[in-house]
C-alpha cells in the first residue's frame, strides 16, 4: 500500500483494504510507517523513511479537514453515535454489518461534490478531493516552499477550499430537500 501513495489517513488506509477487525493504530501499521501528530499531514500514517516536508509534490497528501454546516449535519446519511463519557460507551451505535455493506463508508475518505459528507468532521487528503472547482483552488494556491502551518500551500488555500466545499454541500443538500418534496407531492396525488 506505501509504495503506490507514502502518506495515508487512518480511514483511508482501512477503507482501501477493507480491514475492520484489526486495531490499525497498535498492531500493523506502525511495522510500516509513524504517525504524525501535528502540521499539514497530521493525523496520518506516514511510509517510514519518509519526510514529506522535503518534496512539494507531498502536498497532493495533506490535510483537509472540513466540518460540515449545521443544516448538512442533521442530513448525512450516517446514524450519529453519541458517547457516554460516564461508563465510556456508545449509544446508538450503527450494527457493525451496516457499516460495512454501505459504499458510503468504504468511500468516505473521498470528497466528491454531489455527495453529502459521510461525518459531520470529514478528513480529506488533497489527492483524495474528486472535484475540479477545487483542485483549481489548491492549484492558485500552490509553493514549493515549506511552512508548518501551511505545508505546499499559501496561506487561505484551506479555507479557500472549504468554503467551496460548504457551498456544494448547500447545493446537493438543497438538491436533496427538493426531490424529497417533489416525492411528497407524488405521494399526495389520488388517483
Amino acid at each position: 500500500m506505501f509504495r503506490s501513495r507514502p502518506i495515508w489517513t487512518t480511514s483511508s488506509f482501512a477503507n482501501i483494504i477493507e480491514i475492520r477487525e484489526v486495531p490499525l493504530r497498535t498492531t500493523l501499521l506502525p511495522h510500516f510507517a509513524f504517525y504524525c501528530n501535528t502540521g499539514p499531514w497530521r493525523g496520518m500514517w506516514i511510509k517510514l523513511g519518509c519526510d514529506p516536508r522535503t518534496n512539494a509534490l507531498n502536498r497532493t497528501y495533506q490535510l483537509i479537514d472540513f466540518r460540515a454546516p449545521r443544516i448538512v449535519q442533521a442530513k448525512s446519511a450516517v446514524k450519529r453515535y453519541s458517547y457516554n463519557k460516564t461508563n465510556r460507551s456508545r449509544i446508538g451505535k450503527p450494527e457493525t454489518s451496516e457499516i460495512e455493506s454501505s459504499e458510503d463508508a468504504l468511500t468516505s475518505h473521498i470528497y466528491k461534490a454531489d455527495k453529502l459528507p459521510f461525518k459531520r468532521q470529514s478528513h480529506y487528503q488533497v489527492c483524495d478531493i474528486q472535484d475540479t472547482r477545487c483542485q483549481a483552488v489548491l492549484k492558485n494556491f500552490e509553493t514549493d516552499v515549506y511552512s508548518h502551518e501551511h505545508g505546499f500551500y499559501t496561506k487561505g488555500a484551506l479555507n479557500e477550499v472549504r468554503k467551496v466545499m460548504t457551498e456544494q454541500f448547500k447545493n446537493v443538500l438543497e438538491k436533496k430537500k427538493e426531490s424529497e418534496r417533489v416525492g411528497d407531492d407524488d405521494a399526495n396525488v389520488v388517483m
